[in-house]
């Protein structure tokens, strides 16, 4: 990395001491034509300099780009004049962009490059290699890729300090693709400390495929004027309703952005780590890479018409493995580990219509409850695989307790939102998914309950083929596990419910088939509203005597269909 030497004035100094520190400095002109490097200069107190209309103007000393704020800098100072990048996020929001290299249909740019933030690079067709990137000013973009063609960037080491602008735009990313453009990056590093710093930004129609990536982000410093929001482009921190704190995804996914990530380590503070939003048509693929959430967030996140596919990955997050919103999906496979302090996949907001896949010796291991499905309708695989928690609780179905959709489905705008996101007025209506939760589970054994405490709303259809499941499958209802409503002061709570097993009148219930080859071993009391055993399927109580009733008589344990209210006691 570049060394800098830079000697900065506090506001609080006297112009005295200003002047007597740069008596042989070369003031800042008022407006820089075009780049220009000073070996010793001075920008005086509210002297700032300025580009000219349609121009950026940025401020580096031996490569590190820095904020163009009064001070004495010597060295290799540079201002570098470029032409504005300006981005329209869905006419809500206008920026000009910066960056350190800029790349259009293939070709940089030098137009629109800060190139002496670039230190160390070899720049050919369609590649940059060996890029040194240090920024450490705000909404600072390193490197560009958009319009249509390859490129490439093979080890780009990139360190950015202070916030971003922009996350759903990639605004003060550390590499961002959008446009049409293909592009593969080789053994990146990217670290950065600062809110909404994304490290890798994906969007527009881009495909990108990413090797051997270092990354890591670490939470910022929100403005003192910053106050909580979710509107899509101003929100600089996790949506506290998710039970999470933090605020720097290391990655996202947008639009109809296409990105691979391959042998990668990747590592969130908080937050997240791969995250989709604002998505068309997105597609992730995460192959023999680990990612890490340390302190608060997700591992993943999809929504939308969004598939996160994991393979032969590991995930590690402090809260929750993945998150799945409205029809987004995700699968785990080829022996993929999942291990999550809180749950292993939760499932929230819209209708649904997503589908989670575990399997091919697959492991999810939660701390409480492994898959939590909140409010909306969903399909679950389980092949092949293990799933365990903590707390006992491998599905729990029930209405959201998030005091944000709440608010929304009594339909309040809550604090926090200030309009729709972008483009949801004039969406087309979509036809809504089935609100059942449908889980298949083959060929595993399972020990642990499954709850249906949405039952008035949702059926949940269980289908065990060559599975064995040891615990409880039931209707239930459920409470807040303190007794009282989670606030953003104990968010932690959300999520944390306690369930008491029992029959709902007039619901859509919990149905339970079990092929010839599959076993349930019941360990509590049970409410049905369906079962069907094949013949050869075992029913039968972990300890002692199984006791089948169905409206109110009991009946025989054999092969057969039976509806209606179906109790099952051990005796």
């Amino acid at each position: 990395m570049s060394r800098m030497t830079l000697h900065r004035v506090t506001l609080g100094a006297s112009l005295m001491a200003l002047m007597a520190s740069t008596l042989h400095a070369e003031p800042a002109p008022a407006l820089v034509a075009a780049t220009t490097t000073f070996a010793d200069l001075t920008i005086a107190p509210g002297q700032i300099p300025a580009a000219p209309a349609g121009k950026q103007l940025t401020l580096s000393v031996d490569g590190v780009e820095l904020p163009l704020a009064p001070g004495h800098y010597t060295g290799a100072v540079t201002l570098s004049v470029t032409d504005d990048i300006p981005v329209n996020y869905h006419d809500v929001l206008k920026h000009n962009f910066r960056a350190g290299a800029y790349v259009q249909d293939g070709a940089l740019v030098a137009g629109k490059s800060a190139l002496a933030t670039v230190t160390g690079a070899t720049i050919t067709d369609g590649v940059i290699q060996n890029a040194r990137i240090t920024s450490r000013a705000e909404r600072f973009n390193g490197i560009i890729i958009t319009g249509k063609g390859h490129y490439r960037l093979d080890h780009p080491v990139i360190e950015m300090t202070g916030n971003g602008g922009n996350d759903f735009a990639g605004y003060g990313a550390a590499i961002t693709a959008t446009g049409d453009a293909q592009l593969t990056i080789e053994r990146p590093v990217i670290r950065t400390h600062g809110a909404i710093r994304t490290a890798v930004f994906v969007g527009g129609n881009a495909t990108v495929h990413i090797n051997d990536a270092d990354i890591e982000v670490l939470n910022g410093t929100l403005p003192a004027d910053y106050t909580f929001t979710v509107d899509m482009g101003r929100m600089m921190e996790v949506p506290w309703m998710l039970g999470l704190s933090g605020n720097v995804r290391a990655t996202n996914l947008v639009g109809n952005g296409t990105v691979y990530y391959n042998r990668s380590h990747i590592r969130a503070q908080g937050w997240g780590a791969m995250s989709t939003d604002d998505s068309t048509h997105v597609r992730m693929f995460v192959n023999d890479s680990l990612i890490e959430v340390t302190e608060s967030g997700y591992g993943c996140y999809s929504i939308g018409d969004s598939i996160d596919t994991f393979t032969r990955s590991t995930i590690r997050a402090a809260d929750i493995g993945c998150i799945m919103a409205a029809e987004g999906s995700v699968v785990f496979t080829e022996g993929t580990h999942v291990q999550s302090g809180r749950y292993g996949v939760m499932m929230h907001s819209g209708d649904g219509g997503g589908r989670l896949v575990i399997d091919k010796g697959s492991v999810m291991q939660s701390a409480q409850t492994a898959i939590q499905v909140k409010g909306l309708g969903t399909t679950i695989l389980v092949d092949g695989a293990r799933v365990t928690a903590g707390n006992g609780i491998l599905l729990q179905s029930m209405e959201n307790d998030d005091p944000f959709m709440k608010a929304m489905m009594r339909g309040e705008i809550p604090a926090g939102m200030l309009a729709p996101p972008p483009g949801v007025a004039a969406a087309a209506p979509k036809p809504k998914p089935s609100p059942d939760v449908l889980a298949t589970f083959r060929n595993t054994a399972l020990v642990g309950d499954m709850f249906n405490a949405r039952p008035t709303g949702s059926a949940m259809v269980l289908t065990f083929a060559g599975a064995q499941i040891t615990g409880r499958l039931s209707t239930a209802t459920v409470v807040a596990a303190k007794g009282v409503e989670p606030t953003r002061a104990t968010l932690t709570e959300i999520g944390h419910v306690v369930n008491t097993p029992g029959a709902v009148a007039g619901g859509k219930g919990l149905k339970v088939s079990l092929d010839g080859a599959s076993r349930w071993r019941v360990t509590g009391t049970s409410y049905l509203t369906d079962l069907t055993l094949a013949p050869g399927a075992r029913l039968e109580a972990a300890s002692g005597k199984l006791n089948l009733s169905v409206n109110g008589r009991k009946v025989a344990v054999k092969p057969g269909h039976y509806t209606g209210a179906i109790i099952l006691r051990a005796e």
